[in-house]
């Protein structure tokens, strides 16, 4: 059956390039709101709060450095060598930065709720290249006899392929199946409409001069043709930014009362505070990274950032370390093993140079990290080997030896009262034997 057999022959004879059905507009440019505007994942991103959310978890993530470990047995090393560690630290692809691929993943994320990009091997079996692919041309099939999953995808140059799940890296929101995540603009669809429509009206208000509109009004009778020459007339001279403070002359008994409500009594502002609010609640960002400062102040907004990167970040970079793990140390096999990377978030954890200054002493006192670690957080070089030395404070003891420093007895060899009393059985046990001993001279 095709695709196109489900639509009934009445769909089908009405719609044409000039007057296309409804279901292909809904197909081809999202679907339509309650306000009038259709959006769709693709074109979501030009309303200013998704760019700006875009913009956002795509600089924070794109931004953080990510490093490669290997542990064996108790000790963990960096690899900086691997290949891992130069796709998504430095280069992913010829034509794109690690910066701009980590910065796409969340684009596509927050517009689709699906990331994939095709993982290419070299001849070792070591990842070579990342190479994302259009999530509007991806799917995710699951062939049930292998219990395998496979994803479908049409390439730039049109032509389709057919990957196996361990070729593609992919990242995906909330999702109902598991295998798909869902698309946060669904759940936004409305809200956007909404604000579309208030910015084209906006643009509208502003370009007629800041006013919405009104009458002249007379108690003559004006015939039809000096009514459309006063209109004329008065638009000619009211209309636009440019004309919107210069004074009218009314003759004829003309009188101008206006019909419409200013823009800040018609409760436009918290219209638009209300759907920033929407946005930054499903994606989970701090309004004032959204612009809306009302409720905002120095110690709330520190707050709120410390929560963005636990609340926000965090599951963004627990969900690319789980895929990046299981997807890229797999096809090098044993040589492989071991290795893990893992996003560096100290940056958006440290604060300011004060802030940090106080951690690190508190890290070095606690003889957490050495100096030369802390060297490297700040990437100073290191001070020899005495900086690898871990540091901790003379007077600290643990809990045993302190007993015994305050009571005056040792566990392990008895206590005060008991040497004295072995010393004192001793001394007796001598004057005994010496007793006992026949003196000179007696019988």
């Amino acid at each position: 059956m095709k695709w196109w057999s489900r639509r009934s022959n009445t769909d089908v004879q009405k719609s044409d390039l000039k007057n296309p059905a409804g279901w292909f507009m809904d197909w081809l440019f999202g679907e339509k709101t309650a306000s009038g505007k259709r959006v769709s994942n693709g074109n979501s991103i030009i309303n200013s709060n998704i760019y700006t959310v875009c913009s956002v978890l795509g600089g924070d993530i794109g931004k953080l450095p990510v490093q490669v470990f290997r542990k064996r047995g108790g000790k963990i090393t960096k690899d900086t060598d691997h290949p891992v560690s130069y796709l998504l630290g430095t280069r992913s692809n010829p034509l794109m930065s690690a910066y701009t691929f980590k910065e796409l993943s969340m684009v596509h994320l927050a517009t689709w709720g699906n990331f994939y990009a095709n993982i290419e091997w070299d001849e070792m079996g070591l990842p070579k290249a990342l190479w994302p692919l259009n999530p509007a041309q991806t799917d995710v099939k699951i062939d049930w006899t292998n219990n395998e999953i496979w994803y479908i995808t049409t390439l730039p140059n049109g032509v389709q392929r057919k990957l196996h799940m361990s070729d593609v890296l992919h990242l995906k929101l909330i999702s109902t199946t598991g295998l798909k995540g869902m698309s946060p603009i669904a759940a936004l669809r409305e809200k956007l409409g909404s604000q579309n429509a208030m910015e084209k009206f906006t643009s509208s208000f502003y370009e007629n001069g800041t006013s919405i509109g009104g009458i002249l009004k007379t108690e003559q009778k004006i015939d039809k043709p000096a009514k459309e020459r006063t209109r004329e007339e008065w638009n000619r001279l009211h209309t636009g930014l440019n004309n919107a403070h210069r004074i009218a002359v009314l003759d004829a008994g003309l009188d101008y009362k206006s019909i419409g409500m200013p823009l800040k009594d018609a409760e436009f502002i918290e219209t638009q505070k209300f759907g920033i609010s929407e946005v930054a609640k499903l994606y989970k960002i701090p309004p004032h990274k959204l612009g809306l400062l009302d409720k905002a102040t120095f110690s709330n907004i520190e707050h709120q950032s410390i929560e963005y990167v636990k609340n926000t970040l965090q599951p963004h970079i627990t969900n690319w370390e789980q895929e990046a793990n299981f997807k890229l140390f797999t096809q090098n096999g044993a040589r492989d093993k071991g290795r893990y990377a893992r996003f560096n978030v100290t940056s958006e954890l440290r604060g300011d140079s004060q802030s940090r200054a106080a951690y690190y002493k508190e890290m070095i006192q606690m003889g957490v990290y050495s100096i030369n670690e802390v060297r490297e957080l700040e990437e100073r070089d290191n001070i020899g080997e005495m900086g690898d030395k871990h540091l901790i404070p003379l007077n600290f003891t643990t809990l045993d030896k302190l007993e015994q420093i305050q009571t005056g007895v040792n566990p392990t060899k008895g206590g005060e009262g008991t040497e004295q009393k072995q010393s004192d059985e001793g001394q007796q046990g001598e004057t005994d034997a010496t007793d006992t001993t026949p003196s000179e001279g007696s019988d």
